[in-house]
């Protein structure tokens, strides 16, 4: 058995495992739930908060059926099922209710029906700002214009240097420079928004003042994050699988392509006829003019009748064309003068048929 399609296969099988360990907590998965450990995960916010006493909810259930201790929702940047109306009319009860709300506006993956409650729409991106001494790439730095509420005590925040967000809200007000945090009442209750989830992010989380922001939330209260629509319905495909399988499948194409036999439109079959003797005596004919070597040609095929002649009646080849001549008519062998008008032909084709002709005569003469 050849080894290499063995070794392929495994390094198929391989791929596809590491493809499965980049969804696992602790990789660098760009989705902003509580049990990734990665740079955008939010576990490091989950395990503070828990050691600080507040009890962490991961709510992986619809928000029609909120936990009813639950005086905080925190909804992430959700990147899978899409937040529904009924939904959305159980979180206005919760806010007017009392409730605080944090709702991290998604930029890639909208939420019509909770943005249309809220009035969220997509606002300037915010400027990058590089702090010396700060390793956070592609970020940005606000400050506080509104500290109050959870942002008491805070001057500045660290976000991403991308899309902020605009409220249409009368009653929402910007508490951040470049509009980048709102704060909004909403009967008993309030309503946080900023754009994406990086003020809750493990690599932001303790960087300028964001943590100030969540220990006042944590002082509120039991805070339910919301896991269920951080992922599909079901048993979700993870993309790297369908990115790997998509890229095995295009190789297995080109492979094919490149290996595989190619097959034209029929042809009728191709007519088989053959040349002529003569043609092909004309042709040797030409091909000999052609070379140059016609005259060598000359001297070797008189070399070699004057070779039968010694051979056959005894004429040295010394001789003179005009001596062999004379000898083979005193034996009455040839006609008188038949050799020397023979040798005198200097085209080869003639040549060798006045010898021929004389061969034949000498032969059976």
């Amino acid at each position: 058995m050849r080894r290499g399609p063995l070794i392929l296969a495994v390094l198929v099988v391989l791929s596809l495992v590491a493809s499965l360990a980049a969804q696992e907590p602790g990789s660098d998965s760009p989705v902003p739930s509580i049990t990734n450990q990665g740079p955008r995960g939010l576990a490091a916010l989950a395990t503070w908060l828990t050691e600080s006493g507040v009890t962490v909810i991961a709510h992986d259930e619809a928000f029609t059926r909120l936990p009813a201790e639950a005086r905080v929702v925190v909804i992430a940047a959700p990147v899978g099922a899409e937040v529904r109306a009924a939904e959305v009319a159980a979180l206005e009860h919760f806010v007017e209710g009392g409730g605080t709300l944090v709702y991290l506006v998604p930029r890639q993956a909208p939420q019509p029906a909770l943005n249309e409650w809220l009035q969220v729409h997509a606002g300037p991106i915010a400027p990058l700002v590089t702090e010396q001494g700060l390793e956070d790439v592609g970020g940005s730095t606000v400050s506080v214009t509104f500290a109050a509420g959870l942002l008491a005590g805070a001057s500045r925040l660290r976000l991403s240097a991308d899309r902020t967000l605009h409220v249409a809200d009368e009653a929402a007000v910007p508490v951040t420079s470049d509009e980048a945090v709102w704060w909004l009442k909403r009967g008993k209750g309030e309503v946080w928004l900023a754009a994406g989830p990086d003020l809750a992010e493990n690599a932001r989380l303790e960087l300028a003042d964001n943590a100030v922001f969540w220990s006042h939330l944590a002082g509120r209260g039991p805070v339910a994050f919301d896991e269920f629509h951080q992922h599909t319905s079901g048993s979700p495909l993870p993309m790297n699988l369908v990115i790997t399988a998509l890229q095995l499948g295009f190789l297995a194409v080109l492979f094919l392509w490149a290996r595989a036999t190619r097959l034209g439109p029929a042809r009728d079959a191709p007519a088989t006829w053959h040349r002529s003797s003569l043609e092909y005596v004309h042709a040797m004919g030409a091909l000999t003019r052609n070379a140059g070597v016609e005259g060598e040609l000359v001297v070797a095929l008189k070399m070699a009748f004057r070779k039968f002649l010694r051979d056959t009646a005894g004429v040295p080849v010394e001789w003179t064309w005009e001596d062999a001549d004379a000898e083979l008519a005193r034996r009455q062998s040839l006609p008188q003068g038949a050799l020397v008008s023979a040798s005198g032909h200097t085209d080869f084709v003639a040549l060798s048929r006045a010898l021929a002709k004389l061969e034949n005569e000498l032969r059976h003469g």
